[in-house]
Parts: C-alpha cells; sequence; structure tokens
C-alpha cells in the first residue's frame, strides 16, 4: 500500500502526524531531526564521556538559522514563536540534551535582551548571536539555592557605571558563553524590587568560571562564576536600576519553563526510541523471539509513550497559548499556572519513563550508552528550580486561591 509515495505495511496502524506536532510546524520539525541526527547524535556521546562542552553542536544549530528563533524576523530572527522553540527543543533533546539546554539557556538570555534591551543593545549583540555566538543567564546562587529569582549580590554605581561582585552557582555555559546576563541588586533602587540585569562578556576582567562535574547533563558547563569587582558601563545595564522582576515574571521564567519542559519531553521519547529499537533488534536464540515480541515488553512501552505524549499535549498547547498571549497584546506572566503544571509534569514522566527505558534495555540499558545517558540527563529536571515541590506548592496555592509568592 503507497500513501504519498510512502510505502505502509498492510494492517500497521499509522500515527497522525498532528499528534506528534501542531500543523503548520512539520517542516521544522523534520529540519530539527535531521540536524539532531546528523549532528547533535554523533557528538553527543563524547561532550558526555569527556565533559566537553558541545561547541560544534551550538555552531551547527546557529548556522540551521537557530540562533534567535524566538526574536521577530523584521529584527533577524526566526519568528518562530514560542510553539517553535518548543518543538525546537523537544526535537533536539532526543539527540543531545546537553547541546539542547545550553541552546535553551542561551535562547532565554537573547530573548530577554530583545524584550529587555534598548535598539542599540540589540544592534551590538544580536548580529553577532545570527552568527553564533553564545548567550548565558548567571542568576542562581549558592546563598539562596533554587530560589533563583532571590539574589543578595549588590551592583552599586561607580563611576559612569556600576561595580558588580557576584557568586553564581550552576550557570549554563559557564566560561563558554561569550556574554551572560547577570541578575544582581541594585541597592539604592527606588522601583518596587532591586532586582538588576547586566551585560557582562566572558573576557573581561574580574569574570572567573570554574569546572562542572555532574551525574548527567555533563556537556553543559554549568559550573559556578565570580564577577569580582567588575565594571559595567551603563549602556550595558538591561531596563532599568531595579525593577527587573516583570522580565522574571514576562521572558525569562516562561522561556526558561517553557524550554526545560520540551528538553525534558525529548529526552523521555529520546530514551523510549532507543528501548523500542533495542527491542526490535535483540532476539533470544533459545525463543527465537525479540524483546519486542514478548507482551509485557509492548505493554511497557505502551504506558511509556502515554506518558510522554502527555507531556507533549500539555507542552505544544501551552506554548500555542502562550503565542496567542503575546498576539493578543496581553502579559506573558498569565501563562505562569500552566507553565508550572507542565514544567512539573514533564521533569516527573521523564524519571519514569527512563527508567522503564533502561527496564525494558535489561543489561544492555545498565551498560554505558544512550539509554543510561538519557536517564542521567532527564534526573536533572525535577530539582532544577524551581524545584518540582516549590512548583506544586504554588499551584496548590493558586488552586485554593491564596497568594503563590510570598
Amino acid at each position: 500500500m503507497t500513501v504519498n509515495n510512502i510505502v505502509l505495511e498492510e494492517g500497521v496502524m499509522q500515527i497522525p502526524s498532528w499528534w506528534k506536532v501542531p500543523p503548520g510546524y512539520e517542516k521544522l520539525q523534520e529540519t530539527a531531526h535531521l540536524l539532531g541526527k546528523n549532528e547533535l547524535l554523533p557528538r553527543a556521546s563524547t561532550s558526555d564521556q569527556q565533559s566537553c562542552y558541545p561547541r560544534e553542536s551550538l555552531r551547527k544549530i546557529a548556522d540551521a538559522g537557530f540562533a534567535a528563533v524566538t526574536i521577530p524576523a523584521d529584527d533577524g530572527g526566526l519568528g518562530a514563536g514560542f510553539t517553535g522553540f518548543a518543538i525546537l527543543s523537544q526535537s533536539f533533546a532526543q539527540y543531545c540534551a546537553s547541546s539542547t539546554m545550553c541552546w535553551v539557556m542561551h535562547t532565554a538570555a537573547v530573548q530577554t535582551l530583545y524584550t529587555a534591551g534598548t535598539d542599540q543593545q540589540r544592534q551590538r549583540y544580536i548580529p553577532g548571536v545570527l552568527k553564533g555566538e553564545i548567550g548565558g543567564l548567571a542568576f542562581s546562587e549558592p546563598a539562596t539555592g533554587s530560589h533563583f529569582w532571590n539574589v543578595v549580590s549588590e551592583a552599586p554605581r561607580h563611576g559612569d557605571g556600576y561595580l558588580l561582585n557576584a557568586d553564581k552557582s550552576f550557570v549554563t555555559s559557564a566560561g563558554e558563553a561569550d556574554w551572560y546576563v547577570v541578575a544582581t541588586s541594585f541597592p539604592n533602587s527606588v522601583e518596587s524590587d532591586k532586582l538588576m540585569f547586566l551585560l557582562v562578556n566572558n573576557n573581561q576582567e574580574g569574570v572567573e568560571s570554574f569546572p562542572f562535574s555532574a551525574m548527567g547533563l555533563r556537556g553543559n558547563s554549568s559550573g559556578p562564576m565570580k564577577f569580582k569587582d567588575v565594571f559595567v558601563p551603563k549602556e550595558d545595564r538591561l531596563g532599568s536600576e531595579g525593577g527587573m522582576n516583570y522580565y522574571n515574571d514576562n521572558t525569562i521564567d516562561p522561556l526558561f519553563l517553557l524550554g526545560t519542559a520540551a528538553c525534558w519531553t525529548g529526552i523521555a521519547q529520546g530514551a523510549l526510541n532507543a528501548a523500542i529499537d533495542g527491542a526490535k533488534k535483540k532476539v533470544h536464540a533459545d525463543t527465537g523471539k525479540s524483546v519486542a515480541g514478548y507482551q509485557v515488553i509492548r505493554h511497557e512501552l505502551a504506558k511509556a509513550q502515554i506518558l510522554v505524549d502527555s507531556a507533549r499535549a500539555m507542552l505544544y498547547r501551552t506554548a500555542e497559548g502562550m503565542d496567542n498571549t503575546i498576539q493578543n497584546g496581553r502579559a506573558l506572566s498569565e501563562c505562569l499556572y500552566p507553565l508550572w503544571q507542565l514544567k512539573t509534569h514533564a521533569a516527573d514522566i521523564v524519571i519514569q519513563v527512563t527508567n522503564q527505558a533502561l527496564q525494558v534495555s535489561g543489561g544492555r540499558g545498565y551498560l554505558t550508552g544512550q539509554v543510561e545517558k538519557f536517564l542521567r540527563d532527564g534526573r536533572a529536571g525535577a530539582i532544577m528550580g524551581p524545584t518540582n515541590e516549590i512548583l506544586r506548592e504554588w499551584i496548590g496555592k493558586t488552586l485554593i486561591e491564596v497568594p503563590w509568592f510570598e
């Protein structure tokens, strides 16, 4: 049987394309998978085993036109919106989670620069981004842990700028990014909050990064950084002297939660794909049956795929809701509640699905390889701030109609 020049085996159910990707984004997803298979996957194992930053993979992502996916096309970006961003992240993560996470954080940094920055700042930074320069977010601090929105560092005025002193923890692309959006406090702010964003280049005097060694996402270079007596000219301040919590709620959190949830969903699908492939290929000589020939195995695969698809359905619905919110001129913070649910669910199911993928794969899955790497990579989701415990508390408070943030 042939449909649209594709030969289909008689009786084999075909999964509808709209179940895998929102209509209109099929070509974008196809391009992402080709890039993942041809460029990200071949380097993923080396990046993981050697804790090597995936610079070449990120360059290939930029060369493919995905360096600034959420920036409008009129300003040099791809203009793919949040839905395009979610599709790309979910697709890339099926091949290399480290590259994907670095790219997600980069995209959040670029979007923050675009929304909070001036035209002059955009003109200085966006052209470099389109050529492959990497941005990063330096937010979390050891003193406040996963409460990354709370910072204790300060940058008082100093001459024609600010003197930044800050200890940062878990900075994705630490020491590897070309520039960072650094969250700090302006001590004399007259705004509603003291949060201030400064653009700092990696090669500035006083910027220091430290090694990263972790259970998973080993290519991320998500180590600590120190900014010691770093002078930041006032033209490199994003927005106002304080009052930047608005951008936390309307740019950074939405992009971060959406992108990371997409990453966890993609990791789960990638692990399951590897388990399915292995189950079909592995044949027991004593029975003549493949591992996939056992009903119990097929049931585990089905249960895992249902979980992945539940997260992916939430992902695309949330992303489309975010695009509609922006198109209707409303604040993106309206989407925080579904984003909390999405991140929590995606970070929960990736743990369960990667465990199921390993169980289906048996001893082969326990050996160093794709399934084992996906399990380690995905475990980061539930503890990455806001942790799943914090998000469930915010969701619960919202349900009983009390203020969620204190």
